[in-house]
């Protein structure tokens, strides 16, 4: 390939641009024509490199010696052999280019530029020789001291035991946007010397806590690698991308791009780094100029953020997420009956349909959820984000005020079931936290610790135990990502996950209040009937969406799944989780397909001291995205079904959604997440379309004289 014209250099600068811009044009030409012209060429580059200072490196940047280089790596790839010294020459050139624009914080457009401009993200991804290149043996091992460890005891498989750490680690800074990890006392750690690369301008640390904790369980790895002579051990971080960007804007993808974990990002600018020496550095210009061993991608597991500069330009408070405090709000949530119909429209004309939806009983509207996410945008500058792709709200009153979290989408497209497709389309999760039912209001993305920096959180369900605030949540992995290091893992999402690429499992954390973060705690481990030496049930053995945990008293109750019913329980501690039992539910004849948990139990008190909880359920229609729902009667205190609707309490209306116009996503989705008791009134929160969230408001003396009516609630069996 023919380089690009290139403008008269200045006469100062003029040896630099022409010896190694040219030179890797060059390099260019010669591989897969001369193997020793190739070597030659390379470590020539490679000694040219390790001289420039930050402003000679930016004036070959702008020569195009990036954009040469990445020609050079794809052609290597194509041609020469896995394994092959050359490409091992080629790759490694390519590497330190990007660890030197992460040193000097500068941002190679013409090297980005050309990827965009020819897709060679996509064709990098299915290169065998880049797994290859990117030494997969090693980040099978690292992938055994991350997430994968967790999810194989979440599926029942003993990976292999991996080597921790029991150092102790802080994270302080040392220079520019240079940080050490130091272990307490003076001296250096049974490792060496420690450091973190992560320029200010593009990256931030979330949760120095959880970041410190992964590195000091990644030193036993990274010391058992063997780098050269007076080389660094340098291993890229994975990161989460944390902000809403522009409209128009091109997206950049998470570290594990399509889910592969690669020796680098392929469309990021800039990249965070874990650099280890076995002496102690004197100043940041020995990592320009000593030798580095590139390690395996790490991931971070969410402590660290990242912010590409051509995505959006919103400023600092767009990046860290600023809290947004209203002095005054309505309720978050809702009004109740005082709004009226959604829109003024009759119960013919509403959206929705069901057994609850009756014009004397029910009233419908918004969810003030998109008021408030509205606002957060404008305020913070996003352009172009309208009250739209707002949907599963959760929402919980406790001694501390009202809660409520929901998920923003940056826009309609932004989840279509490809790995790469939710990787470059990060949602938020806000929280919303107010002291009254109209006193102020903060509001705030939800930051995350200890989850996979590529996964996606979805479906929040809050829930409160022994003062502390929680949820569960869905985690949207790549199952590729784990296919060849736990293949039962990959072999069980493709016997019961149904999302392309998509692994789906069920987590929970804690929601720190003051931080506005969400922790992981772990993947709920489930535990046999009858204690030690039981037979395991084989759980998880299918897909199971939105475990539904419901704590009653010191213990608490995991509703597993409806068909069967299966219930588990567990003490203080929120796990392990023992199985009560396993039984069929007896339904009324006609009502086909799986019932599965849609929204945590509400309360139905009634006179005389009864009391019952309602559980929502939902059922998805075969082949179709039209979700009806369910409200099932559950005993309070053995938490056995004993009633369920007839008739779905809530559904799309087909004949009044053919004479709307309103933009949507999904046109039968219907999905209500979240059920709350206020004032004698339950509100039902359900997402509509996959775009929007309502409330539907209901007297609770009318929902209770139809449990009565055995014309609308049907027996239920337990067998």
């Amino acid at each position: 390939m023919t380089p690009p014209p290139e403008r008269k250099p200045s006469p100062e600068r003029k040896p630099s641009r022409e010896r190694l811009a040219a030179l890797a044009y060059g390099l260019v030409d010669v591989i897969g024509i001369s193997d020793r012209f190739t070597t030659q060429a390379a470590h020539e580059l490679a000694s040219g490199i390790a001289g420039l200072q930050a402003g000679d490196f930016s004036l070959e940047l702008q020569a195009g010696l990036g954009e040469a280089l990445l020609m050079a790596f794809y052609k290597a790839l194509a041609l020469l052999k896995p394994g092959q010294a050359n490409l091992n020459l080629v790759t490694d050139l390519y590497l330190r280019h990007r660890f030197l624009c992460s040193l000097y914080d500068l941002v190679d457009r013409r090297a980005l530029a050309f990827q965009l401009r020819h897709g060679l993200d996509r064709e990098i991804q299915e290169s065998a020789s880049l797994h290859a290149t990117a030494r997969l043996a090693e980040t099978r091992q690292a992938e055994g001291l991350s997430f994968g460890t967790v999810l194989a005891g979440y599926f029942g498989i003993a990976p292999a035991t991996p080597e921790l750490s029991e150092t102790r680690l802080e994270l302080k800074p040392w220079f520019g946007h240079l940080w050490s990890f130091q272990p307490p006392g003076d001296g250096p750690g049974p490792w060496g010397h420690l450091y973190l690369l992560a320029p200010r301008k593009h990256l931030g640390i979330a949760c120095e806590t959880s970041l410190c904790q992964m590195v000091a369980k990644f030193l036993p790895f990274l010391g058992g690698l063997s780098p050269g002579e007076n080389s660094l051990i340098c291993a890229p971080l994975g990161t989460r991308k944390l902000s809403l960007s522009k409209p128009g804007h091109l997206s950049s993808s998470t570290y594990f791009d399509g889910a592969k974990p690669v020796a680098f990002s392929l469309n990021r600018a800039i990249e965070p780094y874990l650099v280890l020496s076995q002496t102690r550095l004197e100043s940041p210009a020995e990592l320009a100029t000593k030798g580095l061993h590139f390690a395996p991608v790490l991931d971070s597991l969410s402590s660290l953020v990242y912010r590409d500069p051509d995505d959006y330009q919103l400023g600092d408070a767009a990046f860290q997420h600023q809290p947004l405090q209203l002095p005054k709000a309505g309720a978050m949530t809702g009004q109740g009956s005082r709004a009226g119909l959604l829109n003024q429209t009759t119960v013919s004309s509403a959206l929705v349909e069901g057994l609850l939806v009756q014009a004397e009983l029910s009233a419908i509207e918004l969810s003030p959820c998109h008021h408030l996410c509205d606002r957060y945008a404008r305020i913070y500058g996003y352009s172009g984000h309208g009250p739209s792709g707002v949907m599963n709200q959760s929402v919980l009153i406790t001694s501390q005020g009202q809660l409520s979290t929901w998920r923003y989408e940056r826009n309609f497209d932004s989840w279509s079931g490809r790995s790469a497709d939710v990787a470059r389309h990060p949602s938020l999760n806000f929280l919303a936290i107010q002291d009254s039912g109209t006193g102020p209001l903060r509001l705030q993305p939800l930051t995350y610790g200890g989850f996979p920096s590529e996964c996606k959180v979805e479906d929040l369900r809050l829930f409160a135990h022994q003062g502390q605030i929680y949820a569960t949540a869905a985690l949207i992995l790549s199952r590729s990502r784990y296919r060849d290091w736990l293949p039962d893992i990959s072999a069980e999402a493709a016997a019961n996950n149904t999302i392309d690429d998509m692994l789906v499992v069920q987590a929970w954390g804690q929601i720190d209040l003051q931080r506005c973060a969400f922790v992981f705690k772990g993947l709920p481990q489930l535990e046999p009937m009858g204690g030690a030496g039981a037979v395991s049930p084989n759980i998880p053995t299918a897909f199971e969406k939105n475990w539904l945990i419901h704590p009653q008293g010191d213990e608490a109750w995991l509703l597993y799944s409806v068909q069967p019913w299966r219930l588990f329980k567990a003490s203080a501690s929120l796990g392990p989780w023992r199985l009560l039992g396993e039984r069929c539910l007896g339904l009324p004849e006609g009502m086909a397909g799986p019932l599965r948990n849609s929204a945590p139990p509400f309360p139905i008190e009634e006179q005389g001291g009864i009391g019952r909880l309602g559980l929502v359920v939902h059922q998805r229609r075969r082949g179709t995205y039209v979700y009806d729902q369910y409200l099932i009667v559950l005993d309070g205190e053995t938490l056995n079904p004993t009633l369920i609707s007839r008739a779905p309490i809530l559904s799309v209306n087909a004949a009044a959604l053919a004479n709307d116009a309103g933009f949507r996503k999904n046109d039968g989705v219907c999905y209500i997440s979240a059920a709350l008791v206020v004032d004698q009134e339950l509100r039902l929160f359900f997402n509509l379309f996959d775009c929007r969230t309502c409330v539907i408001s209901l007297a609770m003396p009318e929902l209770i004289a139809k449990l009565d009516d055995g014309q609308a609630f049907a027996q239920v069996d337990l067998t």
